[in-house]
């Protein structure tokens, strides 16, 4: 994306540039992107393994010589998208010589662009918004993705932009000044559209996990959020003043240099915000905490959100056997909903789904009887839930059985 947007341009309005320089320049990024590429892929396959050894509860080479990691990359969301950004990664690493022979305007160029953004926007359809079925999940979804490709094209052009400027910096052609200066110019603006993105998914994101003003002080979900705002604010700071005080003074000796140094700052403030929000997409959401501390050893048990309505899911005994699923609905504030009727349905791992009517108990919670749980692992719990003559609620989402004793 910088490459298009940003170098190809700059570089084309120096004449004579274009050849051999932004091809030089190309493969010295080709390497950056390489080693981005290799950390995302290992790093995404560990993660997947990981979370195969927590779907079965048994240890990680039991799983990968039954087939368990391959059932999961296969069966569930997370290991489909991994799979789909592992063969997207693959091809752009692939097609990076190619194209560093190839022209500004070429169509496989553009195609490099689409992979990228697959590569990038893909954890979307894996994190908490991702996890919301149905419409009411669309639009989180859409704002989680705007967020990832426009922290994708700021944080992303950091680094070859210092790249560019340590080399217009040490280099002696006039060009270079051309170079920079168009360079400079460009990334700013999409400095600007990648911001005013990040605000506003940013917004809408922290509407949806975080909820409530004061959740953002009360839980360590919302201080972390807390600590990523003042991370963006140091960065806004950065590029702030690289926008209106240093990009003016371009022609001015010393500028380029001290534009370098502040890029590097900002690399860094930028690479400190994504660690926090690795941290963040590995617990719950503020605006969806709920009181499970009392859940009784053995249970299985699972938390399913969505903007329309939310429930707790509980199957007790959580093991192969007989058992009994009590379901309890909750609106946005996390006080009981209202429904009218209640089906549950349980998917077993590679079989067909079962569907029961629940009856609803004196407390207000749904349940169901005598359930037969025929193998250990991954299933999937359903709910559809006829609120008024109107409205539904339908929720799903993967429980854990455990083997049995």
């Amino acid at each position: 994306m910088f490459d298009v947007i940003v170098a190809a341009p700059a570089f084309a309005a120096a004449a004579g540039m274009l050849d051999p320089d932004l091809r030089r320049w190309r493969r010295r990024w080709s390497w950056l992107v390489w080693a981005s590429l290799a950390v995302a892929a290992v790093s995404g396959a560990i993660w997947l393994v990981l979370l195969a050894g927590d779907i079965y509860a048994a240890p990680i080479a039991e799983i990968w010589r039954d087939g368990g990691v391959w059932t999961v990359a296969s069966q569930t969301r997370f290991g489909q998208v991994s799979l789909v950004r592992l063969i997207a990664a693959a091809l752009l690493a692939a097609s990076l010589p190619a194209l560093n022979r190839t022209a500004v305007r070429s169509p496989w160029r553009a195609g490099a662009v689409v992979l990228a953004i697959i590569v990038l926007i893909g954890p979307a359809w894996t994190g908490h918004a991702g996890a919301t079925p149905g419409v009411a999940g669309e639009f989180p979804l859409a704002a989680d993705a705007l967020h990832l490709l426009a922290a994708g094209a700021w944080l992303g052009g950091l680094a070859p932009l210092a790249m560019l400027l340590a080399a217009a910096w040490r280099g002696k052609e006039p060009r270079w000044a051309i170079v920079t200066a168009i360079a400079v110019r460009r990334f700013s603006l999409l400095g600007v559209i990648s911001v005013s993105t990040l605000l506003a998914s940013g917004i809408a994101n922290s509407r949806y996990e975080v909820g409530t003003f004061n959740n953002l002080f009360a839980t360590s979900y919302g201080q972390l959020v807390l600590i990523k705002i003042g991370l963006f604010a140091a960065m806004l700071g950065v590029a702030a003043i690289n926008r209106f005080y240093l990009t003016p003074r371009l022609a001015t000796a010393g500028t380029v240099r001290r534009l370098y140094h502040s890029s590097l700052a900002e690399t860094g403030l930028g690479f400190a915000a994504v660690v926090v929000v690795g941290f963040l997409g590995a617990i719950a959401p503020a605006s969806h905490m709920h009181h499970d501390a009392g859940i009784p050893e053995g249970v299985a048990f699972v938390h399913i959100h969505s903007n329309a309505g939310m429930a707790d899911v509980t199957i007790m005994p959580g093991r192969v056997g007989t058992a009994r699923a009590i379901i309890r609905l909750w609106n946005d504030d996390f006080e009981p909903l209202a429904a009218e009727r209640l089906t549950f349905t349980l998917t077993p791992p590679g079989g067909q789904p079962i569907t029961w009517p629940a009856a609803q108990a004196q407390d207000g919670s749904w349940q169901v009887d005598v359930i037969p749980l025929s193998q250990a692992g991954n299933w999937k719990a359903a709910i559809d839930a006829g609120l008024d003559a109107k409205r539904r609620l339908t929720l799903d989402a993967p429980i854990v059985i455990e083997p049995e004793r």
